[in-house]
């Protein structure tokens, strides 16, 4: 047999031991490092996950699962009442060290501010989404919970999507895109220039369908008629979530059937992208473009 001699140190430790100490004690030093945030903004949430730093609590988080759930939280990340109402004794349980909020949950201020520091960081503009701003704010954020270097990195892997995808979408940039979300089988949102998913078309070389007004979250109120207002080669991008039965409505409607987008080579049924989010919600509207737009074979409703 041969013996195998493994190196001692003066701790008493081998050198494998030693290695999983250090590492350990590496690995502790950073989670006692990493600020315990809370938060009632998704789109906060989002990039925080995305960076690597996952907030200790979320409002609405069941929510936040159908409505954004790119990156998707962590289990450990707790429930914390809903956006507009947060459960005060909940959060005083959590203990986090500081909140991140948007100006949307001004009114609660005062009462954030009895449990711990309340830091405020708006992903939007007045205006509604420019991308310049989203960049800023990700590195505002990463500076405020003390990694810029994951701000950075998220922002370049951003980046990096964007030229990587572009080459592989340009066969299909001939056509304009309409992004929708479906209110009902009569109603929908559809999104203008102002809109987190313009960026993406911007970058890859798309163009956007619809040229009348938006509101400040992006989007317009229109019906089944306004669509025939469209360009007749209108891809249509339809984003989840949707009542349930908005597929049934929309076979029984008689304009729908007369519509171009009744065809599934004219539609596309993406996963949720936070409509109102950052540069995660822009990650997803890019993974779902390359992923769908090459088939026509008909998603899931």
């Amino acid at each position: 047999m041969i013996a195998t001699r493994l190196r001692r140190f003066s701790d008493g430790l081998t050198h494998p031991a030693r290695a999983l100490c250090l590492a350990a004690a590496l690995l502790s030093a950073a989670a006692e490092a990493a600020p315990r945030i809370a938060t009632s903004d998704w789109t906060i949430a989002e990039t925080l996950t995305a960076m690597g730093h996952p907030p200790v609590s979320v409002a609405d988080r069941r929510v936040y699962d159908v409505w954004v759930n790119y990156p998707p939280l962590p289990a450990a990340v707790k429930e914390a009442g809903l956006r507009f109402q947060p459960n005060l004794e909940r959060l005083h349980q959590i203990k986090p060290d500081f909140f991140i909020q948007s100006p949307w949950f001004a009114a609660a201020k005062p009462q954030f501010a009895k449990i711990a520091p309340v830091h405020e960081l708006n992903f939007a503009t007045d205006q509604g989404i420019e991308y310049a701003h989203t960049l800023a704010t990700t590195r505002a954020l990463g500076k405020l919970i003390g990694d810029s270097p994951a701000a950075e990195k998220l922002i370049a892997d951003t980046e990096a999507l964007f030229a990587r995808s572009k080459p592989k979408l340009a066969p299909y940039t001939r056509r304009p895109l309409a992004v929708v979300q479906f209110s009902d089988g009569r109603h929908l949102r559809i999104y203008g220039r102002n809109s987190v998913f313009q960026p993406v078309m911007d970058k890859l070389g798309f163009r956007n369908a619809w040229t009348g007004g938006s509101n400040a979250w992006g989007f317009e109120n229109i019906t089944l008629v306004d669509l025939a207002k469209l360009p007749p080669d209108t891809l249509m991008i339809i984003v989840k979530p949707h009542p349930q039965n908005t597929r049934t409505t929309l076979e029984k409607s008689t304009l729908w059937q007369r519509l171009p987008y009744s065809k599934p080579a004219n539609r596309r049924v993406f996963e949720a992208a936070w409509s109102y989010g950052a540069l995660p919600a822009m990650q997803q509207f890019t993974k779902q473009l390359a992923a769908k737009l090459p088939s026509e074979k008909e998603a899931a409703w």
